[in-house]
């Protein structure tokens, strides 16, 4: 998050068989679009919102989601202690698995919701056995548009799931542009890849990023930084928010400068996760421009809700 530019260097370090190339265009059938952009989605144990609808997919709990206008990737579990868990897409009615995310990575997808990334484990087949590679997939048809296993070892003698296990490769950004992510080369260094021409750059610290979640994040139109260093409190540099409640956690973007944000009243550090949560939560539609916010709704369970593209549990 914030990564600042650093020395870049060309990737491929002995482990590329092939010219760079960008991404490929699908040829499937679109998807029928079932998401707009600035609808209100939400997830609680096992219910997913979307607007006034409500979708259940039990026995599974979701930990976490992905917007794209033709569903969402969701993360399950049965249970969120231990485990298994397992990536889905979703599209309102079915739930089509989607195999092979490795296990220490996550579906994310760009901010149009046109292309998802993740990386899988069983990549291409090199002397040592299958390695990680990167993949991107255009949403709208659900089809691969490209890969990239540069970096992620298979010379004759590697120990792979050593190898991953001390560099464990993950994607970090995308866009309908971009893909950054990293690679299992070193000390784990960082890729940039131009999904356009399929040029690839790796750097210790990566590419200047301005993420619109995490601890230090940016609105989506670049005006507003918000600080969530400090457990849930969220500070709006320059122009700080009244929230109305003690405890707040941003929950993504209704618009460019509009924040999601869940608040409470209390804020319990410990917790018995086998038990539901009963504790009230608020669901605020934040303007950043007029530095106010507008209760949309209250919920039961406020640390059980889970918002798309943000990485946090209440």
């Amino acid at each position: 998050m914030g990564l600042l530019l650093g020395l870049v260097l060309v990737a491929g370090c002995g482990d590329r068989t092939t010219e760079p190339s960008g991404m490929r265009e699908p040829t499937g059938q679109p998807r029928p679009v079932v998401l707009e952009p600035g609808q209100l989605v939400w997830a609680q144990r096992s219910t997913i919102h979307v607007g006034e609808k409500t979708y259940d997919v039990s026995p599974q709990l979701v930990q976490s989601m992905s917007w794209t206008p033709y569903g969402l990737y969701l993360r399950l579990t049965k249970d969120p202690d231990n485990g298994p868990f397992h990536e889905s897409f979703f599209d309102g009615t079915t739930l089509e698995p989607v195999r092979d995310v490795y296990a220490f990575d996550r579906v994310i997808t760009s901010p149009s919701g046109r292309l998802a990334a993740w990386v899988e484990r069983n990549g291409p087949k090199r002397p040592a056995g299958r390695v990680a590679q990167a993949v991107v997939v255009d949403t709208a048809t659900g089809e691969r548009v490209y890969e990239n296993a540069d970096g992620m070892g298979g010379e004759k003698g590697d120990d792979l799931a050593d190898r991953y296990e001390e560099l464990s490769p993950g994607v970090i950004d995308l866009t309908d542009e971009r893909l950054v992510w990293r690679n299992a080369e070193g000390s784990g260094a960082i890729v940039t890849s131009d999904l356009t021409t399929g040029e690839s750059t790796t750097s210790e610290h990566g590419p200047r990023l301005e993420p619109t979640t995490g601890y230090d994040f940016w609105s989506p139109d670049g005006r507003y930084r918000v600080d969530a260093r400090t457990t849930g409190k969220l500070r709006v540099r320059h122009r700080q928010v009244d929230f109305g409640h003690r405890f707040q956690t941003q929950g993504g973007w209704l618009d460019d400068h509009t924040m999601l944000v869940l608040a409470q009243d209390r804020f319990p550090m410990s917790f018995d996760s086998t038990v539901p949560d009963t504790i009230p939560g608020y669901l605020l539609a934040c303007d950043l421009d007029a530095a106010t916010c507008k209760q949309l709704l209250e919920v039961k369970g406020a640390r059980e809700v889970v918002f798309p593209g943000v990485d946090a549990e209440y």
